[in-house]
């Protein structure tokens, strides 16, 4: 038993709440992650922007359509360099939690960003003085979490502070909140060496922190030229069989988002998945 999700942008062509209730409940799923910037650009969304009616406007739509807003996306870069640019990330991912309730949302998700200025590889991501300033940045958010009784979920990744189940352990245990929520993406872990133990470290994850995992994502993969790159579900190399049954078992009914696979597959994805 799985509440199967799907990112609101993988939906394209969607330029209305409507639109986007339509098509989502046509590709048989009823939950969302809904990244209100990347769904419906042209929305000013910052955090002087968000307001109750607004979440309470997009919770009403969706509902017409049997969906709802399982996780509130607000992906900030919360270790920027620049000090001022830094700031306006971490206020806009506090107004979302403040929010949050509105739009439906139990969570507000982001990854934990780069220390330069732009998102891409760097070994300056996994210093010690990095993981430091990662974790202030994430004591702060789950704060005010605590304040809102809103889930703050961290998702980790190889490029990030956040890159191995290590450092996820180590994250926990130095902030004791049960606001703290963990968004495990397998094939965020994995490497093009790494990928057939792709469902040991789901299930090493279970055993040394699956009280903190409070959604999943699952993205299909190849390995081309040496890298990971995501596909469609059902057409590339992740074990979403042993994986599904897996989550199903450790977390009855959680949130399992079907990243990066898009429009029409979406609807074969799920169907996949329910035939297991």
């Amino acid at each position: 038993m799985l509440n199967l999700a799907i990112r609101g942008h993988d939906l394209s062509g969607v330029t209305t709440l409507e639109a986007l209730a339509e098509k989502t409940q046509k590709q048989k799923v009823h939950t969302l992650q809904l990244a209100l910037g990347m769904s419906f650009p042209n929305w000013p969304s910052d955090s002087e922007n968000l307001n109750p009616g607004l979440g309470q406007l997009v919770k009403g739509t969706l509902q017409k359509k049997t969906i709802q807003v399982g996780i509130l996306s607000c992906y900030i870069n919360m270790i920027h360099p620049d000090p001022v640019t830094r700031e306006a990330a971490l206020t806009k991912f506090e107004s979302y939690v403040r929010h949050a309730r509105y739009f439906g949302a139990a969570m507000v998700a982001t990854e934990t960003g780069n220390v330069l200025p732009e998102i891409r590889y760097t070994p300056d991501n996994f210093t010690d003085e990095v993981f430091d300033e990662m974790v202030r940045s994430i004591q702060r958010l789950v704060k005010v979490g605590e304040q809102q009784q809103t889930l703050i979920g961290i998702e980790p990744g190889l490029n990030h502070p956040l890159y191995s189940l290590d450092r996820v352990t180590e994250l926990i245990q130095r902030i004791d909140s049960d606001y703290l929520g963990i968004i495990l993406d397998p094939t965020n872990l994995i490497t093009n060496e790494t990928y057939p133990d792709q469902v040991s470290i789901v299930e090493e994850a279970f055993e040394r922190f699956g009280e903190k995992i409070v959604a999943f994502h699952l993205k299909d993969f190849q390995v081309q030229n040496g890298q990971i790159e995501p596909v469609n579900m059902g057409t590339g190399l992740i074990d979403y069989p042993a994986i599904c049954r897996l989550v199903a078992k450790k977390k009855p009914g959680m949130i399992v988002v079907l990243e990066e696979t898009k429009d029409e597959a979406i609807k074969e994805a799920v169907q996949l998945i329910h035939q297991l």
